[in-house]
């Protein structure tokens, strides 16, 4: 059975505590989208990592992990993570790299620096939107290019040509060698050159094979290039639509479309956020639920949950099941809030707008749901959960139309509750 796990929000939903639990019974692991400006938090064994880049079947035998063509690549991140891996599970785990998956240069990240978009949106300035912005316009360094050194360094040297006429005043700019920068990557990747390969081809057999296949995606819904909370969003595509252009199988059969919501609204940067608190409430979801980015570090902005964006980012997605994380975080609560609708301008709103400067204007109309204190210990059922929690399940499942098959009520992969037991 093949499983696409793909974040509902504004990315940080736990996905990455849920594709380390799928992906134990997976023999193949996709990460379809993103460079490392995504950030995956893993407990492993006791062992908590914060991966960026490598999918989460690394941690496991006999899986292959793939960096489809989506994706954008950073060898320097790659290297250290796997080298970090190898080291915690004694093995160097398989690695399939899409040869049409693009490269981020060091140059991508100065350009970032030097145009300040990333101050701007609130980017984790790693070289991402420039890299996909090269992939665009042609002049974009990818995995196979690796194979060919010759070839590599050719097309360095034209990319920094461009970039010495646009910046001529930059220094940096200015001392960038193609040379150099095509010997650094080389070594670089030196582990990897014989994992870059045809990975759409082994993905399309092993979907053929009916072999298990997981699909992880980065980010989340709200952040989509096309369909996100535009202009600040990220530089992929992070929905299902992209899935397919991203792994170059057009309709991949894929039975299982999980979608991974926190319990509450979380956001990190800039950006409009209807739901957010700016008082204790909204200081205590981010100290209890370690609202901090894994990539940046950078403190989370926190409310409550919005259920506008959650069926918008539902049936964008076509979400089969929902997987809700971090609701022992609400615990504690006298009172807890939900969003049902907007108002905008004085007139109600229950779709999602799709322009930022829409959203920006629009105030949450909430429900209030009685909160719990009572702990999640030796919970094992949904049955079982307190009954302000049931109902809170309940008005989540209610307000779109999914079921919600996975609750997290910690970080660690046995603080986990299935609907099924």
């Amino acid at each position: 059975m093949a499983t696409a796990v793909l974040g509902l929000q504004w990315g940080d939903e736990g996905k990455g505590k849920i594709t380390h639990l799928l992906a134990r019974e997976a023999g193949m692991v996709v990460r379809f989208n993103g460079g490392p400006n995504a950030g995956h938090t893993v407990i492993d064994r006791g062992v908590k990592f914060g991966t960026h880049l490598v999918p989460a079947g690394v941690f496991y035998p006999n899986t292959v992990n793939v960096l489809a063509g989506g994706t954008v690549i950073d060898m320097e991140v790659l290297h250290e993570e796997v080298e970090a891996i190898s080291e915690h599970v004694g093995r160097r785990p398989e690695l399939l790299i899409a040869e049409n998956a693009h490269l981020i240069l060091p140059y991508h990240r100065l350009l970032e620096e030097l145009e300040g978009s990333g101050a701007h949106f609130g980017t984790t300035r790693r070289g991402i939107a420039p890299t996909y912005r090269d992939k665009a316009a042609k002049v974009g360094i990818r995995a196979g290019d690796l194979r060919r050194p010759d070839v590599l360094a050719t097309r360095i040297e034209r990319r920094l040509d461009q970039l010495k006429r646009q910046w001529p005043a930059s220094e940096e700019v200015g001392r960038l060698d193609a040379g150099t920068l095509a010997e650094e990557l080389v070594t670089l990747a030196d582990p990897f050159i014989g994992s870059i390969g045809d990975a759409t081809g082994a993905i399309a057999e092993a979907l053929r094979e009916k072999r298990n296949v997981l699909f992880e995606g980065a980010q989340g819904t709200l952040l989509d290039v096309d369909h996100g909370t535009y202009p600040y969003v990220t530089s992929s595509s992070t929905t299902y639509a992209g899935l397919g252009n991203s792994i170059g199988i057009p309709e991949p059969a894929i039975t299982q479309r999980l979608g991974v919501v926190k319990a509450y609204q979380t956001r990190v940067g800039a950006g409009p956020f209807p739901t957010e608190l700016e008082d204790e409430t909204g200081v205590g979801f981010r100290e209890r639920g370690g609202e901090y980015g894994v990539t940046t570090g950078r403190p989370r902005r926190c409310g409550w949950l919005d259920l506008v964006a959650l069926r918008y980012a539902v049936e964008l997605n076509g979400v089969t099941d929902i997987a809700l994380t971090k609701i022992d975080v609400l615990t504690g609560l006298d009172e807890i809030k939900i969003c049902r609708a907007f108002e905008v301008e004085g007139e109600a709103l229950d779709r999602y707008p799709l322009s930022g400067d829409v959203l920006e204007k629009c105030e949450p109309i909430y429900e209030a749901m009685s909160g719990w204190s009572e702990s999640f210990d030796g919970v094992e059922s949904l049955r079982d959960l307190p009954d302000a929690a049931a109902a809170y399940v309940a008005a989540i499942e209610e307000g779109v139309g999914v079921p919600v098959e996975i609750v997290s009520v910690g970080p660690e992969p046995e603080a986990t509750i299935y609907r099924g037991l």
